[in-house]
């Protein structure tokens, strides 16, 4: 039996051991992760800083196995991205998988703006300070960004003429964040009074004044001097002396001269350019090394300069980034281009030898969203044709803003690829500005309508929210109501479907009408009498619609293709005893409930840069329709083909006040076509005719719709856009002209200018997106018997822009 002693030394051992194991299998596992699979990243502590903005920089490290060098990087990126005071990671097991780990950060981000204030402008106002700072209240406050901000302001008051401005800033922490206080010292303006040139002699003063920002004080011009303004300008004098081919020119020196003018409280400036011109030198071409991906033709193709020209340095530096950029669009970021200039002083002859280095293509490493608030990312990201993995392409992201900005969910979008984890990868860094997508429509019009007693205006109102809860989807209610005409609208759609760009829409439509119809009136003679006889009756109904299209993204345009059914239910309550309607259309659905169905297939090609508000580009829509689908329970059966094409041609986008606006006009066509062909031997009523109905086509003419009907009408409209103030108002001029046929086949064979009803005028163009308002005054004439006769006065017409798709 062993004594108590040798119990204790056995025990000692055997406790010694233990915390040896122990200790052993605790520094084992201290860096279990180390190698381990990442499974996930998550983030604790977020508050003001979105998921989506840091998961896009950590997303590449999925998958990967854990190592120190992998960590390392990983925080180094969370910390450039300027959020965050503190990050502190720890790891945990995954539990569903033992051979992977969670790798966790724990951050405390930067305080946020609680405000921002201005103190000290007397002369310009807080929202224009406003407009030229990015920060914004419930941004992470930096001191690096609120440094850019100073200044920019800095800059803003230099351009206004005030170059002795003085900005500082404060920041005060408080219970809400941290206040931004911008204190400024305006100090005196400078004026310019009077801009010469001296050495010119082959352009004139009047010419080289227009090339440069900076003006004389004059009417519409407040004159302010920039210094920076200034070098900006010399460079421009060059720059044009150079696109006419003398390469010597350059500036001598500036004159200034200023004196105090105390009675207006600024100082007076004139300036005079002193310019050295020299020679005017030829273009003597250009040769290229090192190319191999594009031939040596292929790339000179893009400039456009030939032998012998006279050498413009902008139309050659022009050719020069179209050629660099088809490295680019086609994914070869990181190519580099060596120009050398050969200049021949004594042949006054300039040419160029341009070596290129080519590498591998750059793929995209990571798609990171910005801005974003309330659009859920998938939303913007499925509406790019690029994805990480595939090779850049900047014609394809250009078309995504495309997509993009046709969502109409957007007022501002800024891509911008950075460097990626390794030389031929980037990140896509998109940076969105959203704006508001419920909408409220509301307004009025004439209805035309002949009874006296009625009110003549018809109200119409519509709710829209075009991005429900983020998702992309749309969904509406609208009311028209007049004296004679009411219906009430609900409507929702999605243009994504299974995570694919496939449409889906679903309307319904119930109406109430007290309108009028010819009557069928037998004269004594045996002769039926239809001038003008009118009978009144209700008409009552609902209409469901449905559709589903596909939209494909080939390089040319967007390729839609849609097709749809619309089933009506409708009754006309009159007294059959007593009239006996002409319309065929009216008496078939007398005192009974009856169906109208119709079905339609449509497809259309779309090339405008905006669909809502294009400056360049082409549409071009065909649809087909057959309506009348259930024999001996519906009475008319027919084909109807309308055809839709636009033009958009930019004229001229001149920028102005500093570039603060541009001075752009677009001219805009359009040209439509409609047909109808019955079956032969089945009824067709008045009502399924086309006709003019005054608000989209032949605006003005708003009293002829029940007169003026047929199955075929041609509609042409002309319009010159000028924007007033960009994305919000836009002054217009338009000129209509709309023909309506019997028989389709008269457009063809029997079509004369006296057909035509012409209208033309002024129109207010309202181009935001929730407030599709247009305004217009028109004036209308027509050509009879080879004059024109004109309307007696001009009428105010209210219409809507609808966006054709």
């Amino acid at each position: 039996m062993l004594s108590f002693g040798k119990w204790r030394k056995i025990a000692c051992v055997f406790l010694a051991c233990a915390f040896c194991s122990v200790s052993a299998f605790s520094q084992e596992n201290s860096d279990w992760y180390i190698g381990k699979t990442i499974s996930q990243i998550s983030f604790e502590g977020l508050r003001s800083v979105k998921k989506s903005e840091v998961s896009g920089v950590t997303g590449s490290f999925i998958g990967k196995p854990f190592e120190d060098s992998l960590y390392n990087d990983i925080l180094d990126r969370l910390y450039a991205l300027g959020y965050f005071e503190d990050i502190e990671p720890y790891a945990k097991h995954d539990p569903k998988s033992p051979d992977k780990m969670i790798l966790v950060f724990t951050v405390k981000e930067h305080a946020v703006i609680s405000s921002i204030e201005f103190k000290g402008n007397k002369k310009i106002r807080n929202n224009e300070l406003k407009d030229n700072v990015t920060a914004k209240a419930g941004d992470v406050f930096l001191d690096s960004a609120i440094l850019l901000d100073e200044r920019a302001l800095r800059d803003f008051y230099i351009k206004k003429g005030y170059s002795n401005v003085r900005v500082s800033y404060t920041a005060e922490e408080n219970a809400d964040g941290v206040k931004v206080v911008f204190h400024i010292i305006e100090g005196s303006g400078t004026v310019i009074t009077s801009i010469k040139f001296s050495g010119n002699t082959v352009f004139s003063e009047r010419t080289l004044k227009g090339k440069i920002s900076l003006k004389e004080e004059g009417f519409m011009r407040d004159g302010a001097f920039q210094r920076a303004s200034l070098e900006t300008d010399k460079q421009t004098i060059i720059a044009y002396y150079l696109t006419r081919g003398y390469a010597d020119a350059r500036i001598v020196d500036v004159i200034q001269e200023s004196s105090i003018n105390e009675k207006k409280a600024r100082e007076e400036m004139s300036l005079v350019f002193i310019i050295q011109e020299g020679e005017q030198y030829t273009f003597s071409g250009l040769t290229i090394s090192g190319n191999e991906i594009f031939s040596t033709d292929k790339l000179m193709s893009f400039i456009k300069l030939k032998n012998g020209d006279v050498f413009n340095q902008t139309k050659f530096q022009e050719g020069l980034s179209n050629l660099t950029n088809l490295y680019y669009e086609n994914g070869y970021m990181s190519n580099e281009f060596y120009p050398a200039i050969n200049k021949d002083s004594e042949r006054h002859t300039i040419g160029y030898s341009l070596s290129i280095v080519e590498r591998s293509r750059a793929h995209i490493e990571n798609i990171i969203i910005k801005g974003n608030t309330k659009t859920k990312d998938y939303v913007i990201l499925r509406e790019l044709p690029v994805k990480p993995g595939d090779v850049f392409s900047r014609d394809k992201i250009m078309a995504g803003m495309r997509n993009l900005y046709n969502t109409q969910y957007f007022s501002s979008i800024v891509p911008e690829p950075v460097s990626g984890s390794e030389s031929n990868l980037v990140d896509l860094v998109i940076t969105v500005e959203e704006q508001s997508t419920t909408s409220l429509q509301f307004g009025m019009t004439f209805t035309g309508i002949e009874d006296p007693d009625d009110f003549p205006i018809s109200l119409f109102f519509k709710w829209q929210n075009s991005n429900l809860r983020g998702l992309g989807k749309t969904i509406s209610a609208g009311v028209n109501a007049s004296t004679s005409d009411q219906s009430v609208d609900f409507s929702y759609s999605q243009s994504w479907l299974f995570n694919k760009p496939i449409q889906f829409s679903e309307s319904l439509s119930l109406f109430h009408s007290d309108t009028s119809a010819l009557l069928a009136n037998w004269l004594a003679s045996g002769t039926l009498d239809d001038d003008y006889y009118y009978y009144g009756y209700e008409s009552w109904g609902a209409s469901l619609s449905s559709s589903v299209g596909h939209r494909w993204n080939p390089p040319f345009a967007i390729l839609t293709v849609v097709g749809g059914m619309t089933n009506t239910v409708t009754d006309n309550l009159y007294d059959q005893n007593l009239y006996i309607p002409i319309d065929s259309g009216v008496n078939k659905y007398a005192e009974r409930f009856g169906l109208k169905n119709s079905i339609y297939a449509s497809i259309s090609l779309d090339d405008r840069d905006i669909n809502y508000d294009p400056s360049t580009g082409w549409f071009v829509n065909q649809r087909l329709a057959w309506y009348g689908l259930i024999p001996d329970v519906e009475h008319e059966f027919y084909l109807r083909s309308d055809t839709k094409l636009e033009s958009y041609l930019k004229l001229f986008d001149i920028p102005v006040a500093g570039g603060y606006w541009n001075f752009k006009a677009v001219l805009a066509a359009y040209t439509g076509f409609s047909a109808i062909f019955p079956v032969p031997g089945t009824l067709f009523g008045s009502s399924s005719k086309v006709y003019i109905d005054g608000m989209f086509n032949g605006r003005g003419w708003t009293d002829i719709y029940n007169d003026v009907r047929g199955k075929a009408m041609l509609s042409n409209r002309i319009e010159l856009r000028i924007p007033i103030f960009t994305g919000v108002i836009g002054l217009d001029g338009f000129f209509d002209a709309v023909a309506v046929k019997e028989e389709p086949e008269q457009m063809f064979n029997d079509l004369s200018i006296e057909d035509f009803y012409f209208s033309f005028g002024p129109g207010l163009r309202f181009l935001v997106p929730q407030f599709p308002l247009h305004l217009l005054f028109a004036n209308k004439f027509r050509v009879k018997d080879g004059d024109v006769v004109w309307d007696s006065k001009w009428q105010f017409v209210l219409s809507f822009n609808m966006t054709n798709k």
